[in-house]
Formats: structure tokens, C-alpha cells, sequence
């Protein structure tokens, strides 16, 4: 396999939590050299499982093998003095550092971008922090589940009547581990070119604030507040999720679905009742007024309930996609694993590993033809010290 795009980069991710981490495995997914420096005890995700029969194990963790694919493994006591003269002679051969502290501890280590600047003036310091490295906030914990309640993501999510509502598993800290791999990749393209490295300055509550600009601009343009709505979508009807036979269907009927005034060729019958194989429908008043349909949305599923509930959900994806509306199933994981598309594009992976043995994992979240992104193990806890430390 040729050499990954990334190299002839070496990182050091000194993050803990998702996010960081996340950013790192990106890098070393695309051939840069990670050191993930563990402190003595191992990274904090070696404990978070999940693990195998739920039995804990520090070489088992689910997310701890996920988030640190293709890495090397070394142990420093960081807050000592003879683990800072270790970690200065990684650093002194860095391109990029990934931190998840924030300002104020990495002050007290002496490892601040400002510090580090002086000595290392190439390097790019990135820092994935729940709000960020300024501002009254900046020394403030946080998670996915914090910045989702501070970005508008959660107040819009849920039933009209009951809380507010958080999506499942932690996608803040996946979008901010991107938006920090994206902050590297610019930051080295500008080093390219200028000979110097430079900040790269991350916040949890800001990379989910910035997936649901829609209604931050909906309020800054209507003054308008969007309220919950169960999972539907706001400016259209059917686009939600409904039962089916055998499970869920997201149903979208799109441009296509129904007759479209000035658009329709005359005789010509909306693909949504050919879908639910009632070509009278095609007459109906739901049919024929978007208006109609959000307002007595209720009468709708009336329509659409009996024959969903008939079908399975491929039967009723396969027949939907042929008449060009972008129907999908809902899958669950272990369907998932099975997709026959995902399974064509190789995306799952079985990797070996010494202590976890044989696991699935979900491949890189894009392609490239001419370096392909090649997922290696999680290293063992300190497997490298004798390699990188002696």
C-alpha cells in the first residue's frame, strides 16, 4: 500500500475524553505517526468500556480501541518534571499536539500554546475544550450532553409537551473531533506557506452549535423560535418516522411525492399513491395541499399507517427509491453490520488485536484513491515507551 497522504507527520495526542482522541485517530487513519501519551494508570475511555461480557479489562474498552486506531501507546507522569523533559523531546519532533485540557491546567504544566510557542514555534497546538480557550467559560467541564444543552440542538429536540431532549450517544464530541481535524489539516496548509505553527482553538458547545445553524438564523432573520416537535421535519408533512411490518421508515416524499401545481403532467398520478398502491388518492385534499397536510398531519397518517404497517421496511424503502423519493429504514446496529451497501464499499472493518482479539470496527468517514486511510489496532497500554522513550 502506498504511504498515507499524512506520513510524514508525527502527533502527539495528549487528549483524553472523545473529541481529541477522535481528532488524532483521523490523523493516524491518514499514515501520520500518533503517540498517545497515557498517563501511568491509561488513558480515562480504558475504563469507560463497553466491554466484553462486561467485564473490565484496561486492553478491552470498546472506545478506548475505537478512538485510538493506528496509534502508539507511551506512559508519562506529565505533571512531573522528568515527564515534561520527556514529553519536550517528543514534542521537539511534533508537527501537531492535541490537548482536551483546558487553559488554565495546561498553564500550571507549563504546556501552554504560549509557552510552547517560544521553543516550538513551528508547531500546531490544537485544543478541544467544552467551550473553548477564551472567554468566561474557558476553565468550565463539559461533554457532549453540555454542548448539546448549550447549543440550540437539544432545546429543538423532542415531544412539544415534555423536556428537552439530547440525541443518543455523544455526536458533540464526533463534530468537534472533525472540526479539530480540519482546524490541524488548515493550520499545517498555512505553515506550508508561512513557516509557522499557530493555535487551532476548539469548542465542544460551538462545533454543535455551528450543525444546527438553521434556526440560529431562522431567529436572526424571523425572530422566530422553534419549537419541539416530536422528530418531525418543520416545513413539511409527511417527512417523519413512521412503523412499519418488521420496524421504522423515514418517509420523505420530497419534490416528487405529490402533485405539484404548474409541474404535474396532466394524467400523470403522484408517486405517493402509487406507492401506497391507491391511485384515488391522487385526488385526495391531503394530496393536494401542502397546507392541508401540516395542519391535519394526524389524518395523514391516517392514510399512510394501514398500508406501512402491511410492508416491511426494504419492501417499502426498495418501492419508494424506484418511484424517486429518498424513503430510508431505520436499522438497528446489528442490521447495520449487515447493510449489503456498506458491506460493498468495505466500510466495517475486522482488525486483530493482542488482548480484545477479532472486532468489527466502522471504517474512515471518507475515501481517498490515491492514499487510502488504513486502520491499524489501539496499542497496548505503554507498548511503545521502549521504542519512543529510550
Amino acid at each position: 500500500m502506498a504511504d498515507g497522504a499524512l506520513s510524514d507527520l508525527r502527533v502527539i495526542d495528549l487528549a483524553q475524553g472523545i473529541a481529541g482522541p477522535y481528532c488524532a485517530k483521523l490523523l493516524a487513519d491518514a499514515g501520520a505517526e500518533v503517540i498517545k501519551i497515557e498517563p501511568p494508570e491509561g488513558d480515562r475511555s480504558r475504563r469507560l468500556g463497553p466491554f466484553p461480557q462486561d467485564q473490565p479489562h484496561q486492553e478491552k474498552s470498546g472506545l478506548f480501541l475505537h478512538l485510538n486506531t493506528g496509534k502508539k501507546s507511551v506512559t508519562l507522569d506529565i505533571s512531573s518534571s522528568s515527564g515534561q523533559t520527556l514529553l519536550m523531546r517528543l514534542l521537539q519532533k511534533a508537527d501537531v499536539l492535541v490537548v482536551s485540557e483546558g487553559p488554565s491546567r495546561m498553564a500550571e504544566l507549563g504546556l501552554s500554546h504560549a509557552e510552547l510557542k517560544a521553543e516550538l514555534p513551528q508547531l500546531v497546538y490544537v485544543t478541544v475544550t467544552a467551550f473553548g480557550a477564551t472567554g468566561p467559560y474557558k476553565d468550565y467541564r463539559g461533554n457532549s450532553l453540555t454542548a448539546m444543552a448549550m447549543s440550540s440542538i437539544m432545546y429543538n429536540t423532542g415531544d412539544p409537551d415534555r423536556e428537552p431532549l439530547s440525541t443518543g450517544g455523544t455526536p458533540a464530541e464526533y463534530i468537534a473531533g472533525i472540526h479539530a481535524w480540519i482546524g490541524a489539516l488548515a493550520a499545517l496548509a498555512y505553515r506550508a506557506n508561512e513557516g509557522r505553527g499557530q493555535h487551532v482553538d476548539v469548542s465542544l458547545a460551538e462545533a454543535a452549535a455551528c450543525a444546527d445553524e438553521y434556526n440560529s438564523a431562522m431567529y436572526a432573520f424571523q425572530g422566530a423560535i422553534r419549537r419541539r416537535f416530536y422528530s418531525r421535519h418543520l416545513f413539511g408533512y409527511p417527512m417523519d418516522i413512521l412503523p412499519c411490518k418488521d420496524g421504522h421508515v423515514v418517509v420523505i416524499p420530497g419534490a416528487q411525492g405529490f402533485p405539484q401545481v404548474g409541474i404535474t403532467s396532466e394524467g400523470a398520478v403522484s408517486p405517493m399513491a402509487l406507492l401506497l398502491e391507491n391511485i384515488e388518492l391522487d385526488q385526495h385534499p391531503l394530496f393536494n395541499s401542502f397546507a392541508e397536510r401540516m395542519i391535519r398531519w394526524r389524518e395523514m397518517d391516517e392514510l399512510l399507517l394501514p398500508w406501512l404497517r402491511e410492508h416491511t421496511a426494504k419492501e417499502i424503502v426498495d418501492t419508494a427509491q424506484a418511484l424517486r423519493m429518498p424513503f430510508a429504514p431505520v436499522p438497528s446496529v446489528s442490521e447495520l453490520l449487515e447493510d449489503e451497501h456498506l458491506e460493498s464499499r468495505g466500510f466495517f472493518e475486522r482488525i486483530d488485536h493482542p488482548e480484545a482479539g477479532e472486532l468489527t470496527y466502522a471504517g474512515p468517514p471518507f475515501r481517498m484513491s490515491e492514499t487510502p486511510l488504513d486502520i491499524g489496532r489501539a496499542p497496548l497500554l505503554g507498548e511503545h515507551n521502549e521504542e519512543l522513550l529510550s
